[in-house]
């Protein structure tokens, strides 16, 4: 007798066929925080977290499963801005970020080379702008378990 293996346990898709993402806001200004977070449940994603500072950031990190942050780069307080949460971010928790910000990306300059960002997000934005950044950004990412 042949046994089929399970199929492979995909996530469930948004409207717009993306995966599920759970995602982390780290964003001081709470108005800009909230208007995301309205936007990425919108389009069927989860917010793991809403992180005012890098600190608070790595803390929901370390005990919260996350795909991805959307990371203000502009971001101010405790532990540094925006660049240094992408990057400590991914050097201790392996989370990959969208980097936002209000300022022209051309002056953002070597630095946030450093980041690996998966993409940029400009301010202000739509949901179709945040959409479009977040399918690009899914495209980049390995397959979860």
């Amino acid at each position: 007798m042949h046994m089929n293996p399970d199929p492979p346990v995909i996530p469930p898709a948004t409207t717009t066929g993306t995966p599920t993402l759970r995602v982390l806001i780290v964003e001081d200004e709470s108005l800009v925080s909230l208007f995301l977070q309205g936007v990425l449940r919108d389009l069927g994603h989860e917010v793991s977290g809403i992180a005012p500072s890098l600190r608070t950031a790595l803390a929901f990190a370390a005990g919260t499963p996350t795909d991805l942050a959307i990371v203000d780069v502009g971001l101010a307080g405790d532990g540094g801005d925006g660049i240094d949460a992408a990057i400590a971010l991914r050097k201790r928790h392996g989370i990959p970020a969208l980097l936002m910000t209000g300022a022209p990306l051309a002056s953002l300059g070597e630095r946030a080379k450093e980041a690996q960002p998966l993409g940029f997000l400009a301010k202000p934005y739509t949901e179709s702008e945040v959409e479009s950044a977040l399918n690009a950004a899914v495209a980049q990412l390995p397959p979860r378990d």
